[in-house]
């Protein structure tokens, strides 16, 4: 075995740890991240530690490794504000900055003033009629997204007519149905250290828009050419902070490829599509952790 050099802290939530009570039904993600990224790891020397991160001294480690703190979404102030007490002594990816950027879904309105190909969004910064959103999106049919959200919960999918005496709130954004995710589905496309490594088509379940397994989707290999990638790659080349771990989520639309999500909080990197994605990632943090402090 090799000597151990490195400890990085596989930074998780209380829900998904072995020891819960309770665990999350999607807490297999959990699983099937380490299960593939700790053998790659180990065999560069490096221990990988799930810990939860309301519970983690940042200090005992050389790099914290932002990956299914699932729960931030309820506790934000608290998490954000750990990231930057571990920043303040220790390496932390991604970057709390870029965290701070992306928490917020408003980050897509400064990806879409750049001329990226972003789903249209409306925003609001006081509670306003519902209607308005349909009015200027265009449409018939609307996706309500929270803000500051994962994993598809808390949506609504409404249509004009249900908008009656309905408000959309300052914590709530509002995105047309495009309709080809009930067709095509989503592409998710995962990338380490800046750099493309493979991507997974994402179908939602019967009787639900949803594309993510917990609300009944289902996944498949993808392979994209060269230029799908080099849409994606766009996105990663106007991150604020370059990114060990990003992924971004494109949905096919009209002969065009539009962004759902750009994630670089948690993102799910599907290492079961990519057998290599461990040594990638055992790699990125080495460069990580031996790069000039910024």
């Amino acid at each position: 075995m090799p000597e151990v050099f490195m400890k990085v802290a596989y930074l998780a939530c209380a829900e998904v740890l072995a020891t819960a009570a309770n665990r999350r039904p999607d807490a297999y993600e959990h699983d099937r991240e380490l299960a593939a990224f700790t053998p790659a790891f180990a065999a560069r020397g490096i221990t990988l530690t799930e810990v939860d991160w309301r519970a983690c001294d940042p200090a005992a480690f050389d790099l914290v490794f932002i990956r299914t703190t699932w729960d931030y979404t309820e506790r934000e102030a608290e998490f954000l504000g750990f990231l930057d007490r571990a920043g303040a002594v220790t390496r932390v990816a991604n970057a709390p900055e870029l965290i701070r950027w992306n928490l917020s879904k408003r980050y897509l309105q400064d990806l879409a003033a750049r001329g990226l190909p972003v789903i249209p969004s409306v925003f609001t910064e006081a509670s306003v009629p519902l209607i308005q959103a349909f009015d200027r999106l265009d449409v018939e049919e609307l996706v309500l997204k929270p803000v500051v959200g994962s994993s598809g919960f808390g949506q609504a999918r409404l249509t004009r007519a249900e908008a009656a005496g309905r408000s959309l709130d300052p914590g709530l954004f509002a995105q047309p149905l495009i309709p080809e995710i009930l067709t095509e589905g989503e592409i998710s496309y995962i990338f380490v250290a800046g750099a493309f490594s493979h991507a997974v088509r994402k179908t939602s379940g019967a009787g639900d828009y949803r594309i993510q397994i917990i609300h009944g989707g289902q996944e498949q290999a993808h392979y994209p050419d060269a230029g799908e990638i080099a849409v994606a790659q766009a996105f990663i080349d106007a991150l604020p902070v370059p990114a060990l771990a990003a992924r971004v989520d494109l949905v096919p639309h009209r002969g065009q490829l539009l962004l759902m999500e750009l994630e670089v909080v948690e993102p799910h990197l599907f290492p079961h599509f990519a057998p290599d994605l461990g040594e990638r990632l055992a790699e990125a943090c080495c460069e990580c952790v031996s790069s000039p402090a910024p």
